[in-house]
């Protein structure tokens, strides 16, 4: 192990309630993991693979969650978390957390997808039940190796040292999350300001990132599944604010 990635952060709880006022705010609760049969027999059948005529876009849709929905497009490693508002006609218009519209689901069931290469829609076609998505639980010794694989590919794109610092043993729920956040941070991570030099992932209640001095901070909430960390657009959309006015 090299020495460029502490593992160590105490007091991650009260670190992320501290930082709160630099965060800005990710995703809301989703509903807990059902446990009577019956229910995870309705959680399966809201979680759908689509796909256009031409099988040019195929995306897994799930619907599982109260308050967002998560789909995750063929080729991306991304879980996008989409918020519903109402649409004409009683459809659900399906939002990113950027404000694109990338679903309309009618009453009946039926689905539109908008991609920046499909702007005006196109409608889709169920293919099956899809297993749900949710974060996968890593041992701690998966969890800690994925983090220094992440923080160097990070830094190989940002071309300069950066640190990643995370809880060293957090629960089991959190290692698959905070996995998926650091992946997405290092996605985001080309417009990192250069006075950033430390990506601290600490765990709260809720979604979010903000910068402090030389860190960037990135707060998930494993109660909520992927809803409960930020999107790499987010990542990326506080990294810039972070660099100020162009001079």
């Amino acid at each position: 192990m090299d020495g460029s990635f502490p593992l160590r952060v105490t007091g991650a709880m009260a670190a992320a309630l501290a930082l709160a006022p630099v965060l800005s705010s990710g995703a809301q609760a989703q509903s807990a993991s059902p446990l009577r049969q019956g229910f995870l027999t309705e959680m399966t059948s809201s979680v759908r693979q689509y796909s256009t005529p031409d099988n040019a876009v195929r995306f897994i849709l799930d619907r599982s969650g109260r308050r967002a929905a998560l789909v995750q497009f063929e080729g991306d490693p991304e879980v996008h978390v989409l918020r519903p508002v109402a649409g004409a006609n009683g459809d659900e218009v399906y939002r990113s957390d950027a404000g694109d519209v990338q679903l309309r689901v009618t009453p009946h069931g039926g689905v539109t997808v908008y991609t920046r290469a499909i702007r005006t829609g196109a409608a889709v076609s169920e293919e099956g039940v899809a297993a749900p998505l949710a974060p996968t639980a890593a041992t701690v010794a998966v969890y800690q190796t994925r983090l220094r694989e992440l923080q160097a590919q990070a830094q190989r794109r940002l071309g300069r040292p950066l640190a990643f610092t995370a809880p060293a043993t957090p629960p089991a729920n959190a290692t698959g999350l905070i996995i998926d956040a650091a992946a997405r941070a290092s996605d985001s991570i080309e417009a990192l300001p250069r006075g950033v030099s430390r990506v601290q992932f600490v765990l709260g209640d809720r979604a979010g990132v903000g910068v402090r001095g030389d860190t960037l901070i990135i707060q998930v909430a494993p109660a909520l599944g992927y809803a409960g960390r930020p999107s790499s657009a987010s990542i990326r959309t506080v990294a810039h604010a972070a660099q100020g006015p162009e001079r």
